[in-house]
């Protein structure tokens, strides 16, 4: 062979090396590295997240009804008390002396009733024989009745001070548990039917619950009767069960009148077997499980995107034909749909490739979609990176299947 051939081979050898190298380089360039999981069968759980303090399920306060400054206490904080058990006690004296002036007042009222009495008895015996006028008489049936009234009045009058005597010795209206004692001994109570001066509160403490705030768009969502996950601060090694047991009908809005107005609802959750160190005012979080679907297909979240539905792949040229452009412009006119990217073996023969599908889902799950049509079970579908499945990839583009990248701590903490 000549050194011409020669040089002339090598040259040949040399171009189609470097021509298959820039075509390698420009093929991987346009493939895409995602992240894939296959479409799974099993139950998903709709959770509606809230948060909230323990109370007692059943709670009283034991408040003053009538005014009197406390000359004696009977129990203390945490004290377990019985249904009748003397609390407290106010200063009587005031109320004392109302009984005995109301006591002579009934008994002068009655003496009086008496004497009208026989007073009417004899001024009728004495009209019945025409001794006297019929104004006579007349006259002393209204003193009678004058003195019956006045009697009755009496009688109301000591009632009404005897029982504001009473009010001074309070009395445990249940049993339960002592978690407040608002007032000391020589402090003032001041009693009053318009509002409540609190001495102490009792709760049954072997019955709690969790009152939270859902917010608006959640507790539509919620029904009576659906279980809950419960974690309190205090004890957070330990997961709680309960159970929906009330709903609020009204709203309660926080900052009204400006940008950041929030619109929540009370809902009350009964704790299914409370542990004896918990204690109402501690703060908890509260996972509803409003809806639960099992043997359902379900992907992972962060694997469906909207897209329009003539939208298959995006052109990387810059410059579009009119009829791309007017088929675009129909497409602005359509609502987005949700879709998948599903993984197909490429039809050039190698690597894979995306094809976006149209999805119809149902609940949400903490970390899970329920898939009710679009998918079949075991088909591959792209689940990251978000930034490519949110505008990056497109219909028929290439990809090659990478592993999520991990931080190591470890490896950190050597360094």
């Amino acid at each position: 062979m000549s050194k011409k051939k020669i040089i002339i081979i090598v040259l040949v050898v040399i171009v189609v090396g470097v021509g298959g190298y820039f075509a390698v380089k420009k093929d991987q360039g346009n493939t895409k590295e995602v992240q894939s999981a296959k479409v799974e069968r099993g139950q998903v759980v709709h959770k509606v997240a809230a948060s909230g303090r323990i109370q007692p399920v059943v709670e009283v306060d034991v408040s003053a009804d009538v005014a009197g400054r406390v000359i004696r206490m009977a129990v203390k904080e945490g004290d377990w008390v019985e249904k009748g058990q003397f609390l407290a006690q106010l200063d009587a004296t005031r109320y004392k002396a109302d009984v005995d002036r109301a006591e002579q007042v009934l008994a002068s009222s009655e003496a009086s009733l008496s004497l009208a009495e026989l007073e009417k008895n004899q001024q009728f015996e004495l009209f019945q024989k025409k001794l006297v006028s019929e104004l006579i008489y007349q006259g002393a049936l209204v003193r009678f009745q004058q003195s019956m009234s006045a009697k009755k009045q009496a009688e109301a009058a000591l009632a009404q001070s005897q029982d504001n005597y009473k009010k001074t010795m309070m009395f445990a209206p249940m049993s339960g548990t002592v978690t407040l004692v608002n007032k000391e001994v020589g402090e003032m109570a001041l009693g009053s039917a318009f509002s409540r001066d609190i001495i102490m509160i009792i709760a049954d403490l072997n019955e709690m619950e969790v009152l939270v705030d859902v917010n608006e768009n959640d507790v539509v969502d919620v029904s009576l009767g659906d279980t809950t996950e419960i974690e309190i601060d205090a004890l957070q090694d330990t997961m709680f069960q309960g159970i929906v047991t009330e709903i609020a009908h009204s709203a309660q809005n926080t900052g009204g009148g400006s940008l950041d107005q929030v619109t929540n609802f009370k809902v009350q959750i009964r704790l299914l077997d409370p542990p004896k160190e918990i204690r109402p005012g501690m703060s908890a979080a509260v996972d509803i499980r409003s809806d639960v679907q099992n043997d359902v297909l379900f992907v992972p979240i962060q694997s469906i995107t909207m897209r329009k539905p003539k939208q298959l792949k995006e052109k990387q040229d810059k410059e579009l034909s009119r009829a791309d452009s007017s088929m675009n412009m129909e497409d602005e006119d359509l609502e987005p749909v949700e879709v998948v990217f599903v993984l197909v073996d490429s039809e050039k023969g190698k690597g894979k490739e995306v094809i976006q599908r149209e999805v119809v889902t149902g609940i949400i799950g903490e970390r899970d979609f329920e898939i009710l049509s679009g998918l079949e079970l075991d088909d591959e579908i792209v689940t990251g990176p978000y930034k490519e499945i949110s505008r990056g990839l497109n219909d028929g583009d290439r990809v090659k299947i990478t592993k999520r990248k991990k931080f190591n701590v470890d490896e950190n903490q050597d360094r």
